[in-house]
């Protein structure tokens, strides 16, 4: 009987100490936080996967929030820390050097490091690649060319022929002897077969010869340096993989710290869009980070574009948890990290509320 009035009299000071208003810090980083930060702090009304829960924790606690905003995790830590807010959540990944000076709750999300390319580079098909090049080659302007060019030519090949009283290599008839003269020159593009002919006709028969080799060389040229491209990009099956290769991390984070054990050669950026913007102009071979975020941009961007443009690589490294975070000995911590476990927790037949989350903010779609 005494341990429970204790048990009672601790939750009930406890809740008490938070009846008014728990302040909860918060950073960017989608799809855990967002926010328009070019509102007042009262009109932001944050969103993401970090919010809903939150919200839920403290409905099912009771509690009052107070959002505090940060621009980074290091500002967020440290307020943590200084007790000038009350918790701190976002995407906040659980290390041992954090622990030093915070306190985390139970893991509110396991995840791994993945691998973000160039969308081109994740096709291993090598017609498509073909189609592609022949896609970029076959402009407007370079088909009016062509088709310019090649009515020159068979024109002036069916004037030579028909001018030569011993050839009936063309109809001598205008109509009949374009189109016979039309497919002699497709046909001398793709196979190089030249008809016995001499003077002036074998003179334009040798042009047009030269044509197709030079054609079909700058064909194969493009296309070879597409596959080795692709053969690059492609190659990338693990965090192995990377070592030597030039992949964008963003500076602040943990993961360019383990890319750089690994032997990668790291591009720093800023942000994950500097990353993005590297990645699609051929820069880097890569973009490394946290993985629910890389999918959640991927599929963001690949929508805006109306295309794939970005590929997130399946596989996944480097475990990692993100923790909601504490000051030290925070008499809130116990409190949510029951809550946390409850809301993991399926409802019979229903899914639990964590899963519906990670439903509703990191599909991948």
């Amino acid at each position: 009987m005494r341990h429970i009035i204790l048990l009672a009299i601790f939750l009930f000071s406890t809740l008490t100490t938070y009846a008014d208003t728990v302040k909860v810090g918060i950073k960017p980083s989608e799809p855990w936080v967002m926010y328009d930060k070019n509102r007042t702090v009262e009109e932001r009304k944050p969103i993401g996967f970090s919010i809903d829960l939150w919200n839920k924790i403290a409905q099912n606690l009771n509690l009052n929030t107070e959002f505090v905003y940060f621009d980074s995790t290091t500002d967020l830590i440290n307020a943590t820390k200084d007790n000038k807010v009350d918790v701190g959540i976002s995407a906040i990944t659980i290390t041992s050097d954090r622990e030093e000076v915070i306190d985390f709750s139970n893991s509110m999300y396991e995840l791994g490091l993945q691998v973000m390319i160039n969308a081109e580079n994740a096709s291993s098909s090598v017609l498509s690649i073909m189609a592609k090049e022949i896609k970029k080659m076959m402009t407007t302007q370079s088909i009016i060319i062509f088709f310019l060019f090649l009515l020159i030519t068979i024109h002036l090949r069916w004037y030579v022929d028909k001018k030569d009283k011993n050839s009936d290599l063309f109809s001598k008839e205008y109509v009949i002897g374009i189109k016979d003269a039309f497919w002699w020159g497709i046909t001398m593009l793709v196979t190089w077969e030249t008809p016995h002919s001499k003077g002036l006709a074998r003179i334009i028969d040798l042009f047009w010869h030269i044509v197709g080799i030079i054609a079909i060389s700058i064909l194969t040229a493009i296309v070879t340096a597409a596959l080795t491209a692709q053969t690059i990009g492609g190659s990338i099956h693990s965090e192995k993989d990377l070592a030597g290769k030039y992949i964008a991390a963003v500076a602040t984070d943990a993961p360019r710290k383990y890319l750089e054990k690994i032997g990668a050669n790291v591009v720093p950026v800023k942000t994950l869009n500097d990353g993005i913007e590297l990645l699609k102009k051929g820069k880097v071979k890569a973009l490394v980070h946290d993985g629910p975020r890389l999918v959640y941009l991927a599929n963001k961007i690949n929508k805006q574009e109306k295309r794939r443009v970005l590929a997130v690589l399946p596989f996944k490294f480097n475990p990692q948890n993100y923790g909601i975070v504490f000051p030290t000995g925070s008499s809130l911590k116990e409190l949510v990290d029951r809550t946390l476990l409850k809301l993991r927790e399926s409802d019979g037949l229903d899914s639990s509320y964590h899963k519906k989350l990670r439903e509703k903010w990191l599909k991948n779609k």
